[in-house]
């Protein structure tokens, strides 16, 4: 709005106004007297523009976002933790709040007996399943702790993307009076639910069915399925959670579908045939990511853009999807797990 208002045009204007006899050129006293107050003048209106963008929600970042979320009743939400399963000597009772630590990792017993990441965000989530916890309270008989797999991933705190995607279908009010768009909301609120999807009448009047995607957008574990059951109707139909009475929910976790990749390449000069493989299944996996619970079709010309764009390939063909050359649809509760990437190189 102000990018006209230059240091060269504020200069211009004011100088416009002295007298015509009297040295206005640069370097004269007149204008090193204005200089200083043109050039803040200037910084002035770059602020101002700043300022603008700030106040408009499509345009909010950081603080100024979430104070105009906030006006809807919305919080960034934070980090979460990660929750991770846990073996141990057998027999042995440990008290919650026990202490272990793993790879620069420290994490709490529960009284639910899981492992719970005291660092919150992703940290919880590292590749550190099969390894030995160390304990640091005393624990009588103790002779085994072994970290386990993740049950409820740990999830950053929320981007402006994200935050202002709820805002809006808050302000728009796309999310009420129970309607769909209203149980995506109450799962997706639930800390460690990634996506969710709603099917409503599934089995009859006042029946919901909601599958979930963990914060990773994995097959949720069963411990997250009953904290989304638990927050949207803990006593069925009674209306005892978010759900209103008469609604009867039932949360399901999405289900892998594996998908194998096939194509005949010719590699570039000095490139192997194992820098192609790694360029395609990287372009293949963000898209499985992109595509979990937004889109149900893996479209052959998305596959072939990846391999097109894929530094280490001169030319290729032959591809397809699940040994067949054409789309495939996934059912409406799958989410794409990519299985391999089989490359058959061609010859010069």
């Amino acid at each position: 709005m102000f990018e006209a208002q230059t240091f060269e045009e504020i200069m211009d204007r004011m100088l416009s106004r002295i007298s015509a006899d009297i040295d206005t050129r640069e370097g004269s006293v007149i204008y090193n007297a204005l200089a200083p107050a043109a050039a803040e003048l200037a910084k002035s209106y770059i602020w101002l523009d700043t300022v603008l963008e700030l106040v408009f929600s499509d345009t909010a970042q950081g603080e100024f976002l979430d104070r105009r979320a906030a006006e809807a009743g919305i919080e960034r939400t934070a980090a979460t933790k990660a929750v991770r399963a846990g073996e141990f000597t057998s027999g042995v009772k440990i008290p919650a709040g026990s202490r272990f630590f793993v790879d620069n990792l420290y994490f709490q017993y529960t009284a639910d007996g899981t492992l719970e990441c005291e660092t919150a965000g992703e940290a919880g989530n590292a590749n550190i399943s099969g390894q030995n916890l160390l304990s640091l309270d005393t624990i009588p008989g103790l002779q085994k702790a072994i970290v386990k797999e993740i049950l409820i991933p740990g999830r950053e705190e929320e981007d402006d993307n994200n935050l202002r995607e709820r805002y809006f279908t808050r302000v728009r009010r796309e999310a009420v009076s129970a309607n769909k768009e209203h149980y995506k909301q109450w799962a997706e609120e639930v800390d460690g639910v990634g996506k969710a999807k709603v099917f409503p009448l599934w089995k009859g009047d006042g029946t919901v069915k909601i599958v979930v995607t963990d914060a990773k957008l994995e097959p949720a574990s069963d411990i997250l399925i009953t904290k989304v059951g638990d927050y949207i109707d803990p006593e069925p139909g009674q209306g005892e959670g978010q759900a209103p009475i008469g609604a009867f929910v039932t949360v399901e976790s999405a289900e892998w579908k594996e998908i194998e990749i096939s194509a005949s390449v010719l590699p570039e000069i000095n490139s192997s045939i194992d820098q192609v493989k790694d360029e395609i299944e990287a372009g293949v996996l963000n898209l499985f990511k992109k595509m979990a619970f937004e889109d149900n079709v893996i479209r052959l010309s998305q596959i072939n853009n990846i391999v097109y764009n894929s530094p280490s390939v001169s030319d290729y063909s032959d591809i397809k999807i699940n040994g067949l050359a054409e789309n495939l649809v996934l059912d409406d509760i799958e989410i794409p797990k990519l299985r391999q990437v089989t490359i058959v190189e061609q010859t010069r």
